[in-house]
């Protein structure tokens, strides 16, 4: 009680004399696994009329820390990025006091969690947050070699993607030297590279100044061979004329009927009622949801948060998807987020598309954690989706996941059924870099939903893959 009164105090009083801001000032890792993110990135915001200086960071030892920069212009920021040593289990709160010129008290960040699995490198060495990096700006240039696996050349002309925290910051090709270089902010980057005929990769991690570089191999894919097959040879060759009976016919044979001039009624021009006309789906622009040809969406998203999302980009992929289609979202359309791991969280309900910031805030804030409550969360999301039925509307329920469920409730398929053939809710699969295997599994279901399984593998995919799928389900054709 002390403790919270104390930091309460500490609040209030800096919010009295100090203008920079901190983007949060508690922090809860919750439940942390071995493959569990174990920092947390803090933007501070300089909103005074002028420039101010990061003085120092007093910490726990179990603390450790990385900044992009001391100093703040007006209306500028900088991110400081804080690691919990994850060696010792057990729950924790740490208190850490950041210093700024402006005032004379610290702005208190509060760390809280329980560490359930301990990593054995809990420092470890991207980045190494033992160290302060070099002072200077946030910006610095990185370089992106894209390289053939086998015979180690560079590959021109390859797409290059960068993605940070779920939002695609970037798309370039390679040049003739298969580089890629830009000025970037320092920070946890999910950097794919693909071309065909080659196997897309990705690299995943922290860079700043000092890493600079990242080298992604492609695998070249031996293109399918097409078998031409002879077509069948069809017999165009006319009947012979001398072999085709024909009756003459003689004027004598038709029949005159003469009509009186008085009895012919009078013409007058019909009138033509024109059909309301919606074009084909792929000829409407794939960047638009008019409402003159796509139905009003009411959709509960079903995110999978367990700790086998946190590998080889998956959270980084759905982060992605779900944000490209956040930006086309209209005001009417209705978003509702469930995310599941060991237990299921609402992580936004029944917020209008018009917020977009909103919901891109909250979709970046997912972190992962535990194994995989799939069957609860889909019975939570039918209840979660009634509640703002759209009559005619379009109500889907669309899960994102990476693998089947191994917790909870296992009798959803009957639910699924059985609201699609009640009330027309449609239920939808995304699957992130998902086996053979979880694809058939997750295909079998959404046939009982009437809707469809959907892979995502690659940016690309992220960007296009579920908007797709809305406009398809929402489509008035």
């Amino acid at each position: 009680m002390r403790f919270t009164l104390l930091l309460i105090s500490l609040l209030l009083t800096r919010s009295l004399f100090s203008q920079i801001t901190a983007s949060e000032t508690t922090h809860d890792f919750g439940d942390i696994y071995t493959d569990t993110q174990t920092y947390a990135d803090i933007v501070f915001t300089n909103n005074t009329a002028k420039p101010q200086y990061l003085l120092t960071i007093d910490k726990p030892r179990d603390v450790f820390y990385i900044f992009s920069g001391k100093k703040l212009l007006p209306d500028s920021s900088i991110v400081i990025r804080f690691k919990i040593n994850d060696g010792i289990k057990g729950k924790f709160t740490y208190q850490v006091d950041v210093y700024f010129s402006d005032s004379a008290d610290p702005i208190p960040i509060i760390l809280t969690g329980n560490i359930k699995e301990t990593t054995g490198n809990p420092l470890t060495d991207c980045p190494d947050f033992n160290s302060n990096p070099p002072a200077g700006e946030l910006n610095f240039s990185l370089v992106v070699k894209v390289i053939d696996s086998i015979t180690r050349e560079p590959i021109p002309n390859a797409q290059v993607y960068l993605v940070e925290r779920g939002e695609l910051v970037g798309n370039y090709s390679t040049n003739q030297k298969g580089i890629v270089i830009k000025n970037v902010p320092l920070g946890f980057y999910f950097i794919t590279a693909e071309k065909n005929p080659y196997t897309s990769n990705y690299f995943e991690g922290y860079v700043n100044a000092t890493r600079n570089y990242v080298e992604i191999e492609l695998s070249y894919t031996e293109p399918e061979l097409v078998i031409y097959e002879e077509p069948e040879t069809i017999d165009y060759t006319a009947p012979d004329v001398d072999t085709i009976s024909i009756d003459p016919v003689t004027i004598e044979d038709v029949e005159i009927v003469e009509v009186p001039e008085d009895s012919v009624p009078e013409i007058t021009e019909p009138v033509i009622i024109e059909p309301e006309i919606i074009p084909p789906l792929t000829a409407i622009p794939d960047t638009l949801l008019d409402p003159d040809y796509f139905k009003y969406s009411n959709i509960t998203f079903i995110l999978d948060a367990s700790s086998s999302m946190n590998s080889s980009g998956k959270m980084e992929l759905l982060k992605l998807s779900m944000i490209e289609l956040v930006k086309m979202l209209r005001p009417e359309d209705n978003i509702t987020v469930l995310k599941y791991a060991a237990e299921v969280d609402l992580v936004l309900q029944h917020t209008s598309g018009d917020k977009k910031d909103e919901i891109i805030a909250a979709i970046k804030g997912i972190k992962t954690s535990g194994s995989t409550a799939g069957g609860d969360a889909i019975k939570t999301a039918y209840a979660m989706n009634r509640e703002k039925f759209i009559a005619g509307g379009n109500n889907l329920i669309i899960i994102i996941t990476d693998g089947v469920f191994n917790k909870g409730a296992t009798d959803y398929d009957a639910t699924i059924e059985s609201n699609f053939k009640t009330y027309g809710t449609r239920f939808s699969v995304v699957g992130i870099k998902t086996t053979d295997f979880v694809a058939e599994h997750m295909q079998n279901i959404v046939k009982l939903g009437g809707g469809e399984f959907i892979e995502i593998n690659t940016v690309s995919d992220a960007q296009t893959k579920l908007i797709s799928e809305i406009r398809r389900t929402a489509y008035k054709g």
